[in-house]
């Protein structure tokens, strides 16, 4: 019986020898998909038998988790498509191979899941900066209340690369309280080091 190990991209298993292979390389094409959109990878460099893929965080609109697909070997190099995922944001790529294989530690691949324009927009430091930057700057609102808001648990997309908020605002000239409006904004980072920006606004988390 064969053990299979789990592997992150941002992982390699630990080995003192200066001889070790190099990291494999992983390519996907688009970098960047629309809501619904697929992606092809290419995995070369990695002496495997077998080698499956799966996005850290993906799921169905109901929450369940889709399953790892595998690759198939063409001229050397592992090829197949990404699943889709149902929310918008940010997916680290998994591997999953037999053991003893390696993954790439230098360079963590990703497939983003946006809408057109969204790389375009403001960064931030702070994720709620994002928060305050929509009010003011796409509702021309003014900030009457802010807090990071718990996600539900069909949201199984990285904490890490991901921060909900609600947040409730007054319209320009309508400061009355019963004029307020609110809605669940969602900041991205690209990549863990990256900075903030808008995902989306939804009437819903």
């Amino acid at each position: 019986m064969r053990i299979l190990v789990l592997l992150p991209l941002a992982m390699v298993a630990a080995s003192a020898h200066a001889s070790a292979p190099a990291s494999p390389r992983v390519a996907v094409h688009p970098a960047i998909v629309r809501l619904n959109g697929q992606a092809a990878i290419a995995v070369s460099g990695l002496q495997a038998r077998s080698v499956q893929v799966r996005l850290s965080g993906e799921s169905y609109s109901d929450g369940t988790r889709l399953p790892w697909r595998s690759l198939r070997l063409v001229d050397g190099v592992w090829r197949g498509s990404l699943p889709a995922p149902a929310l918008r944001g940010v997916y680290p790529v998994m591997l999953r191979t037999d053991a003893g294989a390696r993954a790439p530690d230098r360079h963590q691949a990703f497939v983003r899941v946006f809408e057109p324009g969204t790389r375009a927009r403001p960064s931030f430091a702070d994720p709620a900066d994002v928060v305050r930057w929509w009010v003011s700057a796409v509702q021309h609102a003014t900030l009457v209340a802010l807090r990071e808001w718990p996600r539900p648990a069909f949201d199984r997309r990285d904490p890490r690369l991901h921060r909900l908020f609600v947040v409730a605002y007054s319209p320009p000239g309508h400061p009355g309280v019963d004029d307020r409006r609110g809605m669940f904004v969602t900041a991205f980072r690209n990549g863990y080091r990256g900075r903030w920006q808008l995902l989306e606004a939804t009437a819903q988390p």
